[in-house]
């Protein structure tokens, strides 16, 4: 398996470590790890992601104990 910096595609290496531009976590190449890839480089991706499932959480709760 290859890992790769999700902000700099052009650092790879064939074990985990650490990005020498960035300093931030390789992560796993491959179809399985995409979406955690995208949603590490994209910071504002995963907290859309956090909101929705919160929000969703909520109407849940609120849909329950009515």
């Amino acid at each position: 398996m290859e890992y790769a910096c999700p902000m700099h595609r052009e650092v790879r290496q064939p074990a985990p470590g650490k990005c020498p531009k960035c300093n931030m976590a390789l992560m796993p190449q491959g179809i399985r790890f995409a979406l955690l890839r995208h949603m590490v480089g994209k910071p504002w991706h995963l907290a859309l992601m956090v909101a929705a499932m919160l929000a969703l959480m909520v109407l849940a709760m609120l849909l329950i104990h009515s």
